[in-house]
């Protein structure tokens, strides 16, 4: 059986998540997709008409599945899949999973790939993570929590703008955007945006279908994106998202894959922590196609070797988004690698 997409939603406290929720799940178009929440008491179950209740499992009226997480998401994830097996509950083609709002999304993106009871049965296909656009500038300077959410996003959405006004939207974009480039950005009021709307903004996973990747990597974002500026007073350089840089590093020949083994596994080893995100196409000598790589953290997927790229351009391009790590020390530390190499 094929791995089962996982959208995790995420978003500082007061964000939206929850108002959120209650919008799409009403939608007849969640009805193949089951939805992993921390608490049913935040969420206003009542007026989405429970249909049954299977012990942890509750099918609403649209067909939508909830549960709570139980104190631990592989658990929770394994019985789902478990109870879809035996038919205690309807066929689901997707999960939805909702954090709490102080969560890093980071150990559970590593759960999801690396867990070996999850491996086989669920794969992550992006990251939403709700903004609120009347406290965010505030939140990403305040606390780190915010600041890693948006930098994992595949989606942000902006919640609230009805009570802020455009100059204030306009410069919470324009920080999103320094963080992180190559997530859509849209404006939600209460919650609303359909279903099919929103997970349609989640770029495809290229292992799950390659002719996407061009979209997955979205390379021009970041590739002309200048590392963030240094900060004139000791008030702005404490923000939590002075260190946050995101770029994209270009080499036009192909590159020696062992060497670029080499140079991820020391990038994971000494600065994994600080590595918030990595994907890639990499041309490789001897290969007509390229290989998709990507990572969060200390954890690097295993690479995809495609038979052809997915456009004219084959140069290499490998979007970073990182945390006190520079465009140039990584090119450098490259170089020094393939010179090397060569020697």
């Amino acid at each position: 059986m094929p791995q089962t997409p996982v959208i995790l939603i995420t978003g500082f406290l007061g964000s939206g998540k929850t108002t959120l929720l209650n919008h799409i799940l009403r939608e007849p178009g969640m009805a193949d997709t089951a939805v992993v929440i921390n608490e049913f008491g935040e969420i206003a179950i009542d007026h989405l008409l429970v249909e049954t209740s299977i012990e942890n499992t509750m099918v609403l009226q649209s067909g939508c599945i909830c549960c709570t997480v139980r104190g631990d998401l592989v658990d929770t994830l394994v019985d789902l899949d478990a109870k879809r097996a035996r038919g205690e509950i309807p066929a689901f083609s997707r999960v939805a999973i909702e954090t709490t709002g102080l969560a890093d999304p980071a150990p559970i993106l590593h759960t999801l790939a690396n867990e070996p009871l999850l491996a086989p049965l669920y794969r992550l296909q992006g990251v939403v993570t709700t903004v609120d656009a009347a406290n965010g500038a505030s939140q990403l300077e305040r606390f780190a929590e915010p600041v890693k959410q948006a930098a994992l996003a595949d989606v942000l959405l902006l919640t609230k703008s009805d009570l802020t006004d455009a100059a204030m939207r306009s410069a919470l974009v324009a920080r999103l955007a320094a963080i992180n480039p190559g997530a859509a950005l849209r404006e939600v009021t209460g919650g609303a945006i359909a279903a099919d709307m929103l997970f349609g903004l989640v770029p495809a996973d290229p292992h799950a279908n390659p002719q996407e990747v061009r979209r997955w990597l979205d390379a021009d974002a970041f590739e002309h994106h200048a590392d963030a500026p240094e900060h004139g007073n000791n008030h702005d350089r404490n923000r939590h998202d002075d260190d946050i840089r995101a770029f994209c590093l270009t080499f036009d020949a192909p590159l020696d894959w062992q060497v670029v083994k080499t140079w991820l596994a020391s990038i994971i080893s000494l600065r994994g922590r600080d590595l918030l995100r990595l994907k890639g196409l990499v041309a490789l000598k001897g290969e007509a196609g390229p290989c998709v790589i990507q990572g969060v953290q200390h954890i690097l997927h295993k690479p995809l070797h495609l038979q052809a790229w997915p456009d004219a351009d084959h140069r290499t391009r490998l979007v970073f988004i990182a945390r006190g790590l520079s465009r140039a020390g990584l090119e450098a530390s490259l170089a020094a690698l393939l010179r090397a190499s060569a020697a």
